[in-house]
């Protein structure tokens, strides 16, 4: 989570690039606001599915479940939603306890299970989504259709597979 709320002014910024050796004050400028908004954004969307009582892991789990209706495995799961297995079986046994999901024997590996979605979680997915929609409509109606486009576009760049990992010996 991104916890600078006071942004630096564009002042400051230059006062630091020449004190600390920034080449790229627009960029950091840049940064920090697209930081911000992602944390922002982030955040609300946390709020939002909280008041259904669920976590973002439990949702995109809950998601994943109903996009594979004969289950997933633990590992494919902790993949998909960006956890370690250990983290995946802590929630996991934590939504079987609520009844979003069950675990079943893998016929494939004894040591290991299937998740399966639950009726419970069918339900909080039934009351979860509509209300996430709606949430989503508002925050992207700030965008009409070609800024959208662009913004998917600058952001598919950040995606890429060696956009955000440091160089190489950075600290």
């Amino acid at each position: 989570m991104f916890e600078l709320r006071d942004l630096p002014n564009y002042e400051t910024l230059a006062e630091f690039a020449q004190r600390y050796g920034n080449q790229d004050i627009d960029g950091l400028q840049t940064w920090l606001i697209l930081a911000s908004a992602t944390s922002e954004m982030l955040s609300a969307f946390e709020r939002n599915l909280a008041r259904d009582g669920l976590s973002q892991t439990q949702f995109f789990v809950l998601l994943l479940l109903k996009r594979n209706p004969g289950g997933l495995s633990v590992g494919t799961l902790a993949d998909g939603v960006a956890v370690t297995s250990q983290t995946m079986t802590r929630v996991l046994d934590r939504m079987e306890a609520a009844g979003m999901c069950t675990k079943l024997a893998n016929p494939g590996d004894r040591r290991a299970w299937i998740i399966q979605l639950a009726s419970v979680g069918e339900e909080l997915l039934s009351t979860a989504l509509p209300s996430h929609y709606e949430w989503v409509t508002r925050l992207m109606s700030r965008f009409d259709a070609k800024e959208r486009e662009s913004l998917q576009k600058l952001m598919m760049k950040l995606n890429g597979p060696s956009a955000l990992s440091p160089e190489p010996g950075a600290g």
